[in-house]
Order: C-alpha cells, then structure tokens, then sequence
C-alpha cells in the first residue's frame, strides 16, 4: 500500500472514533498537490490550503519519487492535520502522478494545485460552491485562473502570455482546446477514470518539459460529450523562477511542446492513409519552415527587433520538435504494418 503516513496515525479514544466516523463520508472534493523535489513551495502550497479546507474536503499530496527532503516535509505536514494524506507514486512523471491521485483520492471530484502554486482565499470555497450544485450534469472539467509570480522581472523580448491563464470572472462552458490548466483545475473522478486517466506518454517527465497532459484528457472528455467548464473567481498564484523566463529553457519548453503536440494528435485521429499522407507531407515542409523562421529570427535581430527574434526562434524550436517526433511516429507505423 503506497500511503506514508496520514493525520490519523496517533489518535486514540473518542477523537478517533469520531474521525473514524467521519472519514466513512465521501468527501466532495480532494485536493491533490503532485510533487517532486520541491520542498519549500510544497510548504507554501500546503499552507496557502490549509485555512480553506472544510470536513468534507481531504487534502493528499503525491510524493513523485522526490530525492529530497520533500517525503519528509511532506510526512510532517499529514502528521499535523487529519485532513492531510500522503502517497507515493514511483514512476517519475505529472502525469503518473495524477494518476496515482485519481485512483487514491476519496472525493466525488479531485482538484488539483501545482506544488509550485499557491491558492489566493476563496479558491477553495469557490470550486465548492460550484461544484455542490453544478449547472449542468455533464461537467467533468472546471478550471480557474493562473496568475504569474516571477522572481526576477522578465526580459522586455518576452511574451508573457504563455504565463497567465484568466478568462474573466463569470463562470462559462469552455472548449477543450481553450480550457483550463491542469495545475489548477478539477476533474470529476468518476467520469475521468472510465476516460483512462492522464496519458503517461506527455506532461512533464524528470528534466524533459512535455505537456499536453490535461488537452489531452479534455479532449477525450469533450469527445465523449463531458462539458468544460471555467471557474474565474477560482484563483491561484503560479511561481516563476528566473531560469523560466531565459531563452534556453524556452527553447527546450517548445521543443518538447512540439513532440508532445504530435503524440497527443496521434491518440485521437485514426491512422489511415490520409493521415499518413498529411503527416508526410508535414514533415516535408518542416525543414523549409524551420529555415524560414530562423532567418526571420537573425533579420529581427539585425534590426533590434528583440521580440520577434526570440518569438521566431522559439516558434522554430517548436517546428524542430514536431517534425521530429512526426518521423518518430511515421516510422513506428510503417513497422506495425
């Protein structure tokens, strides 16, 4: 059994047959914090939560495997509230961490927070109110706002957009495509675990920075005629360190965007021969399109266009990585056939 310790471990007498009793309900909501090698923002993540819970709310954070002193923060935390439960999920990966998350938690829905996150007040009782009665019986998906924190300011050349996520503050249904972000969104466990959960194969994995993971899985959902839905008074604050706002971890960002792009594509459209085409001719493309965003890059920097030369670059790391994986993928159908 993967679970480390809980804040039940040393009750006895009355407080714990009355916790007993308690813990028989189905809690409606489980907040679940996935979490590797962060033990200092898994605190302030933790803490931002704490004030917000309710009796029927848990919260469980997912130890990922952490070599740090994370599982022993992370231990702590449970041994101090009852609400508090802890797992460990070893396959490095967000998204086998979710996983482990989904298939641990107790609540009708599982909200999660990124452990590099904190929630502002109201957060909580936001998704509550909402979900205790829920406009619609298909929802299988509400999501709230991201709002950056960065630790250093960034650099003019930057787009900041990729940062913050607010759709304004009147709930509304959303697609798929344009719906929330998985470190502060809930999923409807019931419902998510028939739809067969994260795919292992995207988000972030170790020091590769895929993603996809929750498109992915909204899409599926969307597909299957589940509503998603955006939550705007649902807020968090997200940390950005200095290392996120350079040049190279964007470069390997959209690298691994573009790989993870291709792979959640080939989970939803069938391969037949006018997909293989298209993905042929894809990829023939790719180089001549690489070719030209580079140079766009090197003629915005001769006339100190900073902007466009780093948007350009990095649009074609993304390229770069696309193709790359459309070949990975070709040549995998061409030996199943």
């Amino acid at each position: 059994m993967p679970f480390v310790t809980n804040g039940n471990a040393d009750r006895t007498g009355p407080e714990a047959a009355w916790e007993s009793a308690l813990s028989g309900a189905t809690p409606l909501i489980t907040v679940a914090i996935c979490t590797r090698n962060r033990a200092a923002s898994l605190q302030k993540a933790v803490d931002s939560v704490l004030p917000q819970l309710s009796e029927d709310i848990e919260l469980l954070i997912v130890d990922n495997a952490s070599t740090d002193n994370t599982p022993e923060v992370a231990m702590h935390l449970a041994a101090a509230n009852r609400q508090v439960t802890v797992c460990l999920e070893d396959e490095v990966g967000l998204s086998a961490a979710r996983n482990k998350a989904l298939l641990q938690a107790r609540g009708q829905y599982v909200l999660f927070l990124d452990d590099d996150a904190v929630a502002e007040p109201g957060w909580l009782a936001a998704y509550h109110q909402f979900l205790s009665a829920p406009p619609s019986g298909r929802i299988a998906v509400v999501g709230g706002a991201v709002l950056p924190e960065f630790e250093v300011a960034p650099p003019r050349w930057l787009q900041q957009n990729g940062y913050k996520l607010d759709l304004g503050n009147a709930p509304k249904r959303v697609s798929a495509r344009g719906g929330p972000w998985g470190g502060n969104s809930s999923y409807r466990r019931d419902v998510v675990l028939k739809a067969g959960m994260f795919n292992t194969r995207l988000g972030r994995k170790g020091e590769s920075l895929g993603g996809h993971e929750e498109s992915d899985l909204n899409q599926r959902l969307e597909d299957a005629g589940c509503e998603i839905w955006w939550l705007g008074s649902a807020r968090i604050r997200h940390f950005e360190p200095a290392e996120r706002v350079r040049l190279r971890w964007h470069l390997r960002s959209q690298f691994n965007q573009g790989r993870s792009s291709v792979i959640m594509r080939a989970g939803h459209k069938p391969q037949s021969l006018n997909r293989r085409l298209y993905a042929v001719a894809r990829l023939f493309v790719a180089p001549f399109q690489f070719a030209a965003l580079v140079f766009l890059a090197v003629l915005a920097l001769a006339l100190a266009q900073r902007r466009l030369a780093a948007s350009s670059v990095i649009r074609a790391a993304r390229v770069a990585g696309f193709a790359l994986q459309l070949g990975v993928q070709l040549v995998r159908v061409q030996e199943e056939r």
